[in-house]
Parts: structure tokens; C-alpha cells; sequence
């Protein structure tokens, strides 16, 4: 049992955090943009448009972070990941659902990220695995 729940344990980090830290990153650089130019929003606003990039974080990029963290828990069937790992395993993840997106298994909707800022997607979900590997890697080692 306690294997499995550390087999389990890269799908709930990535599913959970991954999504949130890219949405924080989105946040942060509406924080600079406020900083910058302070002209264009209030602060409610400011507040308001991280709660949505937040959530829409979640819906465009949790079944990107689920699919990361399969690859990432499949690979620590054999041998503790490392941060490669994560983000070999996040890069394949953007990859296959940009196939995904062209092929048109994806509704217009859900493919529409990955589409249109395939690079975006790809640099904020590799930063994204960096900051999941970090937090988790304590228990991926011991696995």
C-alpha cells in the first residue's frame, strides 16, 4: 500500500500544483505588467484577473499535469526520476496533446491552448514540472 501511494503521489502533485503554479506564473506577470504600467488596471481587477488565470489554469492545463505525472509515475516503477524526468515527462505530455489538438481528438476548445501558444504552453509547463520535482522529489527517491 505504501507503494502504491508513492506511485500515486507524482500524478496528485502534478494534477494539484502543476496547474496552480502555472497559474501563479500568469499572476506574477500581471503583477509586473500592474507594477510597470499602473495606468491600465486597479488592483480588484488585478485581483479578479489572477482568480481567472487560476482557474483557467486548471481547465487548459490539469490534463496536461495528469499526463505528466502518469509518464513521471510509470517511470518510477523502475527507478527513482529525476528532474529530467519531469521534465522529459512534461514536454512529451505539451507534445502529445498538441498531436492530439491537430489530429482532432481535442474539441476546439480543449486543444485551443496548445495549440495557439504551443511554446507558451511548453516553457510554463516545463517550469511548472521543475517546481513539482522539487516539492516532491523527497518522496520519489525513496520509492
Amino acid at each position: 500500500m505504501k507503494r502504491l501511494a508513492r506511485l500515486l503521489m507524482p500524478i496528485v502533485v502534478a494534477g494539484v500544483l502543476g496547474p496552480l503554479v502555472a497559474g501563479l506564473i500568469f499572476c506574477l506577470l500581471a503583477l509586473y505588467t500592474y507594477v510597470v504600467d499602473p495606468t491600465g488596471t486597479s488592483v480588484a481587477d488585478l485581483l479578479t484577473m489572477s482568480g481567472i488565470y487560476i482557474a483557467f489554469a486548471y481547465f487548459e492545463g490539469g490534463p496536461i499535469a495528469l499526463l505528466a505525472g502518469l509518464l513521471v509515475s510509470i517511470r518510477m516503477i523502475r527507478r527513482p526520476p529525476g528532474l529530467v524526468v519531469a521534465v522529459a515527462a512534461a514536454i512529451i505530455a505539451v507534445g502529445l496533446f498538441r498531436l492530439a489538438a491537430q489530429i482532432g481528438l481535442l474539441s476546439p476548445s480543449g486543444g485551443s491552448l496548445v495549440v495557439n501558444n504551443f511554446a507558451l504552453t511548453l516553457a510554463v509547463s516545463v517550469v511548472a514540472a521543475c517546481v513539482c520535482w522539487l516539492l516532491m522529489r523527497r518522496f520519489a527517491t525513496t520509492a
